[in-house]
């Protein structure tokens, strides 16, 4: 036998599983909560008695509410309350089943009340019952296929309305009820309720109906299939369709809440996904009861719900994210939209990598190959040569300038006081054209002596990707879909090991997290380097970005910005471009470990990108903002560094 067993007193819950645990042939899992007692339920293989607390706490879900979302996953289970409340006026809650008061109750009688609750028949509310309707029953214009479920007052049925071969869901009051008006009120007054919310992610009511004295109402069947029907075909879902799916039933139901509307706990047969992994609800709402829902546990319980779907990895992080916060319904759908933003981004990312290493019989002549010419004929004139460090006389190349940040406390991430000595950070970041001199002072004189001891033996060189044509295309005042590049725009296709580097050859390092966001926010933690107020023009951000190469709308350019240009992306300190141009390699914090660990993949350490960038949209958050790299060995186009150094230091000229 398997019994979960929810006792929220931590001081009786130790002695009373021991107790039944003395039954030989029982299996106890023990929790402490509704929350974690779903979480069981959604990976458990079995369950054949739920003992649970009626009300855990007195603001928390209820044991009602756990009831229900194991029965639908195990419908032969068998259920026993406790209950350290006066439960007078809950018994349509109850049901029937039986329920064991705490006066405290000893772990002995919690064994005996155990055994019977397993001997005991179901209360007749739940006991499977043969269908109401048999398949080909004609109710009006709707012919009866099967039944889809069976709940306290009503059953579901799969139909279809004849007169347009339409697939719809009759919901029919039981008919051992027509004999109660308090039953047909309140099924009319859902009805009506059900009525009046229109929105595209929630099955609309089609029509209420009443035949032969049988009252049923109508509404959409849902595309696709519902959650229960993918767990149950053993599928899982990537981190993609998680959040699709997340952000559709968010969506739905912050609608439906923010206009008042009360319902009931959502279950996995309530929630459909279909072929372009859109989400839709069936219509769980009703008129107010007894207790509104609170929209955090909801969002809680949802996840809980979605955890068993989802694949290894990214899809089981993103769900743990989610569930650290306690979002409301609101504050997850911003959540997932940022969430879907970054995933836009990252896509874009890769589009473009991939249409760069595209073969170039199968495109136009590609614009580094125009940058090639123009860098040749500037060679003639006398602007130099594609390796070197010349440019052209009209671009100075921006000289590193280094910013002292005072020592002192500061805020981090969210209202977290830090202290830090005094540093150095650059006040920009590191361009192609002062790159290029590190390059160049490596050819002349090849060494590995600025690697990091860690670096792979594999990785030989710390020339990007494409560096002679990016290189030639800057030097040469050249553009890319349309955008100019200089030798001052920053450099980027580098990976965390190019960074420590150049720092290295530099006679600095990369800054830490810590030295970053507070050059960034300044030591009163704001929102923007700038100040809190957000300005969509102020940074180099994506929310004019296009993949086209017709962005720049708002910040005046689509991709990289040259660091030497006017910009109001500064910080108190002056230090420029945190927030957005191209986002930025940092250290380790000072733990003893060289990164922290992924929150993915927990025995993976990689380094963490900080600052957003050309193709990412800005928001309040970003310069709090942890990007964990798949590896120090990634590197995207729209990732760059600065270097940082102790006050002691003298920086290299």
């Amino acid at each position: 036998m398997t019994i979960l067993f929810l006792d929220a007193n931590a001081d009786t819950r130790g002695p009373r599983t021991e107790a039944l645990r003395q039954q030989p042939d029982w299996t106890i899992h023990s929790v402490a909560g509704v929350t974690e007692a779903r979480t069981w339920l959604g990976r458990a293989a079995a369950l054949d008695l739920l003992i649970t607390e009626a009300i855990p706490s007195a603001s928390g879900d209820t044991g009602f509410n756990l009831r229900d979302a194991a029965l639908a996953r195990f419908p032969l289970a068998k259920v026993l309350f406790t209950t350290r409340y006066d439960l007078t006026g809950f018994e349509s809650q109850i049901a029937g089943w039986p329920v064991l008061l705490d006066a405290p109750y000893t772990g002995e009688k919690l064994r005996v009340k155990a055994q019977a609750a397993l001997a005991a028949p179901p209360p007749p509310c739940c006991v499977e019952l043969p269908p109401f309707l048999a398949p080909g029953t004609i109710l009006g214009n709707y012919q009866v296929q099967d039944r889809l479920t069976q709940e306290t007052e009503s059953e579901t049925y799969r139909a279809i309305q004849v007169t347009v071969q339409r697939p719809v869901a009759l919901v029919l009051l039981r008919p051992d009820l027509l004999s109660q008006p308090e039953a047909i009120q309140g099924f009319k007054e859902r009805e009506r309720l059900k009525a009046s919310i229109s929105h595209p992610r929630i099955a609309p009511l089609y029509e209420a109906g009443s035949v032969n004295g049988l009252i049923f109402y109508t509404r959409e069947l849902p595309r696709g299939r519902n959650l229960e029907e993918i767990e149950a075909a053993g599928e899982h879902l990537s981190e993609r369709k998680i959040a699709e799916l997340l952000f559709g039933v968010a969506e739905a139901m912050q609608y439906a809440v923010e206009r008042g509307n009360h319902h009931r706990r959502l279950n996995a047969r309530d929630i459909y996904l279909d072929a372009e992994n859109q989400a839709s609800i069936v219509n769980i709402f009703r008129p107010a009861g007894s207790r509104p829902r609170v929209a955090v546990e909801e969002v809680a319980a949802l996840l809980d719900l979605v955890q068993p779907l989802a694949s290894e990895g990214k899809a089981r992080g993103l769900l743990a994210t989610l569930g650290e916060t306690g979002h409301d319904w609101n504050g997850l759908l911003e959540a997932l939209d940022d969430v879907r933003d970054a995933m836009r981004e990252r896509s874009i990312m890769r589009r473009i990598e991939a249409e760069e290493g595209a073969s170039a019989s199968k495109r136009p002549t590609p614009w580094w190959a125009w940058a090639v010419a123009a860098a040749a004929l500037a060679a003639v004139f006398g602007l130099g040569n594609l390796v070197g460090t010349a440019t052209p006389a009209t671009t100075p190349l921006l000289k590193e300038e280094m910013i002292t940040i005072p020592a002192g406390s500061f805020v981090y991430q969210k209202k977290e006081p830090r202290n830090l000595p005094a540093y150095n950070i650059s006040k920009h970041e590191v361009t192609i054209g002062q790159y290029g001199e590190f390059l160049k002072a490596l050819e002349d004189s090849p060494s590995t002596a600025f690697d990091h001891p860690d670096q792979p033996k594999t990785k030989t060189s710390h020339t990007p990707a494409k560096w002679m044509e990016t290189y030639a295309a800057a030097k040469a005042g050249a553009t890319f879909n349309g955008q100019p590049m200089s030798l001052n725009t920053p450099v980027t296709q580098v990976d965390w090991w190019d960074a420590y580097a150049y720092a290295k050859w530099k006679g600095q390092r990369l800054p830490t997290e810590e030295e970053w966001e507070k050059a960034a926010r300044g030591d009163k933690g704001q929102l923007f380097p700038w100040g809190n107020k957000a300005d969509k023009a102020a940074a180099n951000l994506g929310d004019d970005y296009d993949s086209n190469g017709k962005g720049g709308s708002k910040d005046g350019y689509n991709l990289w910005a040259p660091a030497d240009r006017k910009s109001t992306d500064v910080s108190p300190y002056g230090v420029c471009d945190m927030a957005g141009n191209v986002s930025e390699w940092t250290a380790s914090e000072r733990s003893g470990e060289l990164w922290p660990s992924h929150p993915d993949y927990p025995d993976l350490r990689v380094p963490v990108v900080r600052g957003g960038h050309f193709a990412l949209k800005g928001s309040n958050d970003l310069l709090t903002t942890r990007f964990f790299a798949e590896s120090a060995s990634e590197s995207t186009l729209a990732r760059g560094f600065r270097t940082a150094s102790d006050v002691a230091q003298t920086p290299k000229k």
